[in-house]
């Protein structure tokens, strides 16, 4: 069994400490985003409809942050990371039903 070095923590208190500090931001900036945004673009009034796009930016931030946290445990310079980034990114973004064909807009 390897002796820890004095002062360091496990991965695992880390992360977790971590992404808990985090919390209250990541809560806290999308909701001030959607109440500024939700209205202005004209969305329903409804209450249900706000919670949900609200859940879903949620859930888009968590995954963006994931995918963060994965790219730089993946590299050791910020530069590789950012290289990489649309390797991955334009497929996800490809696939993913954002974009339609022009005749589906109109």
């Amino acid at each position: 069994m390897r002796e820890r070095d004095a002062g360091m923590y496990d991965i695992w208190v880390y992360c977790t400490t971590k992404l808990i500090a985090e919390q209250p931001v990541v809560l806290f900036i999308p909701l001030l985003f959607n109440l500024m945004v939700y209205f202005a673009v004209g969305f329903t009034d409804k209450f249900s409809n706000f919670v949900g796009f609200y859940l879903i930016m949620m859930m888009m931030i968590q995954a963006a942050m994931s995918l963060g946290y994965m790219l730089s445990a993946f590299f050791n310079s910020e530069s590789g990371a950012a290289a990489f980034a649309p390797a991955i990114n334009v497929p996800i973004n490809m696939l993913a039903g954002y974009m339609i064909n022009l005749t589906g807009i109109f």
